[in-house]
């Protein structure tokens, strides 16, 4: 699953990436990879692999969404694992 954010406010790719998450979880998809940017998409990437960004937010809105794995890929796109219990 891809979603791409870059363009977007961070206010709307904040909630986007939120819910994108959330709803891969869901429907039992291993990863998701969030397209961000790579010259202007700074700011949307920090807030995706920030400790205190994405992370934070899915621990504190979706509690029952497992551990997140993220590798910057380059090319201005973060993928995100995690695991299903």
């Amino acid at each position: 699953m891809q979603v791409d954010l870059h363009g977007l406010p961070l206010s709307e790719a904040k909630i986007k990436s939120q819910v994108s998450v959330a709803e891969a979880w869901s429907n039992s998809n291993s990863s998701i990879e969030l397209i961000h940017g790579y010259h202007l998409g700074n700011v949307i990437k920090d807030y995706i692999q920030s400790k205190d960004g994405l992370r934070r937010d899915i621990e504190s809105i979706y509690p029952e969404v497992s551990v997140l794995k993220l590798k910057d890929k380059g090319l201005g796109a973060t993928t995100i694992s995690f695991r299903q219990d």
